[in-house]
């Protein structure tokens, strides 16, 4: 029964935007809104899918996005007292043409949704291409995996948030570890900065909480689109959940985030993206959670079409 829960804080889902092009910067998830206690560890397994086909022609510029993403991020965070914790975050990155497109374009025919060409272009095959004024501005057509910009991360908890409340300043590194070429990496250290908050809450009587937060990302000069890049961005999330039974917690939220280039009338590079992320997490022992998500473009083709998320944490 709902009155026998016991109420806590929904974490946000560990993602963000996963466009071939905004992926390779240091873009966070707000993270939770608390510091792990001191000599208490998080470490964290996260894969996110993303599957890409938008094809775009002007009279100055010509875009083809069709492939897959992997992206597995392995996350360590540990408390060190008074109110502060510090992590690191290491992904591994791969770009394929994928085995997907038969799925979404099936899923897309079931539902009457617009399947934006898809249907039309050759199955599983990668092609991230841009073209500007007649030159190349980018192209990937083989597969690569490897090693992305490791990040450094710290925060610290804000102690007079309130009652119910919880609030704390968040922020991480990227280190050019990552092959720009092959869009595993920027090619520039960057740096960003957030606060992001929590309060627990009834939802028809069950117990949860709302969740928030945003900030800034500060770019350096990077590789990928170098003349059009901008050298900040902000971002923001927002959502909720509400814990419907002692082991399953299900969760809405939504992400945003401005552009991360200029000079193009394409929102696949110029336009600020919104995404709704829908799933929840499964308690699978006492200090072991399983987020599940699927995550949708709102802002159509400013991020990928769709987006399939796990995360295991331990605690």
């Amino acid at each position: 029964m709902p009155g026998a829960l016991l109420a806590q804080p929904v974490v946000p889902f560990s993602s963000f935007n996963q466009s071939p092009v905004i992926q390779i910067h240091n873009l966070p998830a707000i993270g939770s809104a608390g510091i792990l206690n001191e000599a208490r560890t998080r470490y964290r397994l996260v894969n996110d899918l993303a599957s890409n086909y938008v094809l775009k022609n002007t009279a100055t510029e010509s875009l083809l996005f069709d492939g897959e993403t992997n992206r597995s991020t392995f996350e360590y965070s540990r408390g060190t007292g008074d109110g502060w914790e510090w992590g690191v975050q290491i992904p591994y990155i791969n770009h394929d043409g994928g085995s997907l497109d038969r799925f979404i374009e099936d899923w897309h025919s079931i539902f009457g949704l617009p399947k934006g060409g898809r249907n039309t272009a050759p199955r599983n095959q990668l092609r991230y291409f841009y073209q500007r004024n007649g030159v190349t501005r980018l192209s990937l057509t083989d597969a690569t995996s490897g090693i992305g910009d490791v990040r450094l991360t710290a925060g610290w908890q804000w102690p007079d948030a309130g009652k119910d409340t919880r609030l704390a300043i968040r922020s991480s590194l990227s280190l050019p570890t990552g092959d720009s070429d092959q869009l595993r990496g920027s090619g520039a250290m960057e740096a960003a900065l957030w606060a992001t908050a929590d309060r627990t809450r009834q939802w028809f009587g069950y117990p949860g909480s709302i969740f928030g937060g945003g900030g800034l990302l500060l770019m350096g000069k990077g590789d990928v689109l170098a003349d059009q890049q901008r050298r900040v961005a902000a971002f923001a999330s927002v959502g909720a959940g509400a814990q419907v039974l002692p082991w399953i917690t299900l969760k809405l939220q939504a992400d945003i985030n401005g552009p991360f280039y200029d000079g193009s009338d394409l929102r696949q590079i110029n336009a600020t993206a919104v995404q709704l992320l829908m799933g929840g997490d499964i308690r699978l022992a006492k200090n072991v959670r399983l987020d599940v998500m699927v995550g949708e473009d709102l802002t159509v083709r400013a991020s990928p079409d769709v987006v399939f998320h796990l995360a295991l944490t331990v605690e």
